[in-house]
């Protein structure tokens, strides 16, 4: 509908047979924690494929295990989340 935004929304892609699960929750966990009332879309953890991680700020590729060849350092995912937030 014209004039109604999207609520900003968190989805993490994870592949679920490798344990990346605890991976996934302590991130949506974290960003919660930090972000909650700025996400009223909340955080959504998805299964996804082999050896996906990936991080979205609803369309928009926050982070990719695959494209960056490892799992996202402490804060990274935050501090993008920081920037696109506040632009």
């Amino acid at each position: 509908m014209p004039g109604i935004e999207k609520a900003p929304a968190i989805r993490i892609d994870f592949f679920f047979e490798c344990g990346y699960t605890r991976r996934a929750n302590k991130l949506a966990g974290d960003v919660m924690e930090e972000f909650g009332d700025f996400l009223p879309g909340g955080v959504a953890i998805v299964p996804g494929d082999r050896e996906v991680f990936d991080v979205w700020l609803d369309d928009r590729l926050l982070f990719s295990r695959k494209q960056a060849g490892r799992f996202p350092n402490d804060r990274e995912v935050e501090d993008q989340l920081i920037e696109r937030l506040e632009g």
